[in-house]
């Protein structure tokens, strides 16, 4: 029996579990409470609990020790106490009372008793059990919509669901077993902030949590449109075949949707799980909308719901190592750039026909979202495979590693000029020109405060100790620039400086 959150009868039974427990625990405690007889039940518990935890954790050579000491425990506990076990039994050789001083107060025994129970209860559930999170997400959909209206989720288009369930069950669970929709059967056109109500289609399911527990729904008119039919494939088919270019009956279908997302929606997929297949397929299969990452979008629908596809599987050619091209979706926080995406692997091999080998020069990778980034990250995703191009060498998911970087804009700037080892006996009387003008670079924050003056040229006087008039060379590492600003050119690359005696 699985105890889940929410579900009122079972936390009854599980609350009345606890309460028998505590009260056989209770009541064999209290009926052997001295030193000797605590110590000797602590050693059984102890290979209880042993037991019951190599069974949790899968434990078997632990687990047949533990049953073996159990065993040898019980069978010895008369023997090894068997005045009090007469005593239990109504025999006249002894009773229950005993000259001897309890060895753990009423309290305690009874605070033992409890703990044990709820340890030795909640454990007990546990075992076969798994609570995790499902690794697909489960696709949302709106129920109750006004007619000739849809709803759209934006880039959230599925709940994350924690389940709990028998080890056995949860092991067949997939995102097709649940259910997640959003209830917009009172609101007009616009935008919401609406609940997620999950549900579980499969029995002896219990569902922990929902992420997120509510979504923003805008809800708008319904449009249709026509789209072609494309193939998404997963999976392998027999060894040395891959998936040619499908034949789809019909080729084009009528999506009806939000203005919003269809007015980007230019494919309609089949999703094609290969196992192992040796012979042409042709089947139907149901049509769906895709976003960036591969996710269904619920709110679309297609007429006719389904296309049959013709899948001709030919001879893979020899294979091919191609280079991995980062694609990316979204619009990154304002003031950032996309300054490089590092991939991990940066090159997969691949296999298909001779045909379509000659003609690849890289595979592109899922789109990857960027929207609002505004730090460097690391994402995964998949790639992106052409009908017929399926991965040889194991490659499933590609780490991507997003560097950004403030975009830099120019700022003309005046330096303060810095006279650096000027004699005692000497005074600069002339400069020619007055001034140096420099172009830097930096983030816009950052220039906004810059002023004339902030950024320093030194002036070397050092070798001229008398006076004169000198051509002194600037340099660029002669420039004193504040944290965050670049040199991007200055003018003029030499100045006549006046030396006079003071």
């Amino acid at each position: 029996m699985q105890f889940g959150v929410g579900d009122t009868t079972r936390w009854l039974y599980f609350s009345f579990d606890i309460l028998l427990v505590a009260v056989i625990l209770y009541s064999i405690v209290r009926a052997f409470n001295s030193k000797k007889n605590i110590s000797y039940l602590a050693l059984i518990g102890l290979a209880l609990a042993i037991l019951v935890i190599s069974a949790f954790i899968t434990l078997p050579g632990l687990h047949v020790l533990a049953q073996f000491g159990l065993v040898v425990l019980v069978i010895g506990l008369p023997l090894f106490l068997d005045d009090r076990w007469l005593g239990l039994f109504g025999n006249s050789r002894a009773g229950l009372t005993t000259s001897e001083p309890p060895y753990l107060n009423s309290f305690l025994v009874g605070l033992f008793s409890v703990i044990a129970s709820f340890m030795i209860v909640g454990l007990v559930s546990g075992i076969g059990a798994k609570t995790a999170e499902l690794p697909n997400g489960v696709p949302l959909v709106a129920v109750n919509l006004p007619t000739g209206m849809a709803a759209s989720f934006g880039s959230q288009v599925t709940a994350k669901v924690i389940v709990s369930a028998q080890n056995d069950k949860w092991r067949s669970l997939t995102a097709d077993n649940f259910s997640a929709t959003v209830d917009v059967a009172t609101q007009g056109e616009g935008t919401y902030d609406l609940p997620v109500k999950l549900t579980s289609k499969v029995k002896d399911v219990t569902i922990v949590r929902v992420n997120p527990s509510n979504v923003v729904v805008t809800v708008e008119p319904v449009i249709k449109k026509t789209v072609t039919v494309a193939a998404k494939f997963s999976g392998k088919a027999g060894d040395g075949l891959v998936p040619d270019e499908p034949i789809f009956e019909p080729l084009k279908v009528e999506a009806s949707g939000p203005k919003s997302i269809l007015s980007s929606l230019t494919q309609a997929f089949i999703q094609v799980k290969l196992n192992g297949e040796n012979q042409k397929i042709v089947q139907k299969y149901g049509l769906v909308a895709l976003n960036a990452s591969g996710e269904v979008i619920g709110s679309v629908s297609f007429s006719p719901t389904e296309a049959e596809a013709t899948i001709n599987l030919v001879k893979a050619g020899n294979l091919k190592a191609v280079g991995i091209r980062p694609a990316t979706t979204g619009q990154i926080a304002s003031g950032f750039w996309v300054k490089s995406i590092t991939l991990d692997p940066a090159v997969v091999t691949v296999s298909g026909s001779a045909d379509q080998l000659s003609k690849l020069t890289e595979i592109a990778t899922e789109p990857i979202s960027v929207a609002a980034l505004s730090a460097d990250t690391t994402a995964s995703t998949t790639l992106s495979l052409p009908s017929g191009v399926t991965i040889a060498d194991g490659t499933n998911r590609i780490s991507a590693k997003i560097d950004l970087e403030l975009v830099s804009t120019v700022k003309t700037v005046v330096p303060q000029l810095d006279y650096d080892g000027l004699s005692s006996l000497l005074k600069v009387t002339a400069i020619t020109p007055s001034s140096v003008s420099a172009l830097v670079s930096g983030s816009s924050s950052v220039l906004s405060t810059l002023a004339d003056g902030t950024i320093k040229v030194r002036i070397s006087l050092s070798p001229y100790q008398s006076p004169g008039t000198y051509s002194i060379t600037i340099k660029s590492t002669d420039f004193t620039l504040p944290e965050g600003i670049g040199m991007v050119s200055f003018l003029p690359s030499a100045v006549s400086v006046v030396l006079e005696n003071r």
